[in-house]
């Protein structure tokens, strides 16, 4: 305290504990604590020192005086040697005056949970004032262990309280909540108002999702709306990161099995399980419409067929470039040409498989489309060397077994990704980071030239 407690209680440095009691009731009546609850601290926390000091200072005067008779307004303890009990025994001289009533004590547990509750439902105003204008709070010492026992239940009991009520308990106990304790709020709160715009995350259902428990059929259902695996997963892996563990309130295996389906390289049965309902919800669609538009049945079935194996192959081919892409941002992929250069070699097999079974054609784009449309960012790259390609292939004497369009495909991906890579291994970065670089700009306008111009020699011999 920055003032004397006997200066504030406006008595003497030597007055007894009665003449600090009747001091400390008379100003009370001019100081409440509804209407003036931080002079009330005050006078509360002069009061308890003032007490604290008397008490201190003559305690062996007051053990002196009793044994010698004097009068006293506190009943006297002997002790009864014999059992080690304490009996009451009233001074010679004068007659037994009950002692004041102890102050009732506090009951922590219950002003804990208490506090608890207002600060996981109440609004900032309303715990602050219930905070100044609480009597038990007065008293410093539990005060203080009233603040450390809550803020340590906010951290580490896993209790919702809002970002406001957090600084308002820091500000009333006196504690800097950490950053970590923060964050940990902040995703609590999120998660039970199921408001998640703070992390990326706009769209109510994908948080409702995680919270549920987990059942496959709902799961693998929308696991088939496009990108809903990969938002969901983004959003348990914010939040987990932010609270630093499991987030109460989240299912483990909700956030385990779109996790899961997010990962480019998880080829396992509910992968397969979502490209088959996908296709297969699809080509239901499709089916409807030809059944509403009356379409003729053969002419039906064909389009519905191809509806399914159409979107199955569309859904493989975009697994499959993800994980080519995921591929290409890892930083030791330059070093293993079989990891780097895997678009090469799907155009390579692809070309193959052309020459090989001409009459399925099929087969060969489904491998050379997901390592050619990999370098959409890099279009006109990916174009000048596709163009060169297609001019080169025509110039060969079998240009009639392979496709323009295959030949056009296989290497944009074939001469983009060979370029990457050698500037990579040059420069010693990953094979994201040398997209688009100068090499390969200039590789791709030396092949669309001097591919162009090869071929249209060998095309007018």
């Amino acid at each position: 305290m920055s003032e004397w407690p006997y200066d504030l209680l406006e008595i003497d440095d030597d007055a007894d504990e009665r003449t600090i009691k009747r001091a400390y009731a008379r100003l009370l009546k001019l100081t409440r604590p509804d209407e003036d609850p931080a002079g009330f601290q005050r006078l509360n926390e002069a009061y308890q020192a003032a007490l604290s000091y008397q008490r201190d200072t003559t305690v062996q005067q007051a053990d002196e005086d009793v044994l010698v008779g004097t009068t006293s307004l506190l009943p006297i303890l002997e002790t009864d040697h014999s059992d080690g009990r304490a009996t009451h025994v009233t001074p010679p001289g004068g007659t037994a005056e009950p002692s004041s009533p102890a102050a009732a004590r506090v009951d922590e547990a219950r002003l804990r949970d208490e506090l608890m509750t207002r600060a996981t439902h109440e609004l900032p105003s309303l715990l602050r004032q219930h905070l100044a204008q609480h009597p038990d709070l007065y008293s410093l010492e539990v005060k203080r262990r009233i603040g450390s026992d809550v803020f340590e239940q906010i951290a580490y009991e896993d209790k919702p309280v809002s970002p406001g009520n957090l600084a308002v308990l820091g500000e009333f106990f006196g504690f800097t909540p950490p950053e970590w304790l923060e964050q940990r709020a902040r995703v609590m709160r999120a998660v039970e108002s199921e408001d998640t715009d703070a992390f990326d995350e706009d769209r109510p259902l994908t948080i409702r999702q995680l919270k549920r428990p987990f059942r496959w059929p709902l799961a693998l259902l929308l696991a088939c709306i496009p990108g809903f695996s990969i938002r969901a997963a983004r959003l348990a892996q914010r939040l987990t990161a932010d609270y630093g563990g499991d987030v109460p309130g989240l299912d483990t295996r909700e956030q385990a099995f779109f996790q899961r389906l997010a990962d480019p390289f998880y080829p396992g049965l509910w992968r397969w399980a979502t490209v088959l309902l996908t296709a297969l919800a699809a080509t239901l669609l499709i089916a409807g419409l030809c059944r509403l538009t009356d379409v003729d049945p053969d002419r039906a079935t064909r389009v519905t067929g191809m509806t399914f194996f159409a979107v199955a192959g569309g859904l493989c081919i975009w697994h499959v470039m993800r994980a080519l892409w995921a591929l290409r941002e890892r930083p030791g992929t330059m070093h293993t040409p079989w990891v780097a250069l895997m678009p090469v070699w799907l155009a390579l097999a692809g070309l193959l498989l052309a020459f090989l079974l001409p009459g399925v054609p099929a087969l060969a784009f489904a491998l050379v489309l997901p390592a050619a449309l990999l370098h959409f960012r890099v279009f006109f790259d990916a174009l000048r060397f596709g163009i060169g390609a297609s001019w080169l292939a025509r110039a060969l004497p079998a240009s009639d077994v392979l496709s323009p369009w295959l030949t056009a495909l296989a290497g944009a991906a074939i001469g983009v990704t060979a370029c990457d890579w050698l500037y990579a291994r040059r420069h010693r970065v990953s094979l994201a980071t040398a997209m688009g670089n100068r090499w390969t700009t200039i590789a791709s306008f030396v092949a669309f030239i001097s591919m162009g111009v090869l071929g249209v020699v060998q095309w007018l011999r």
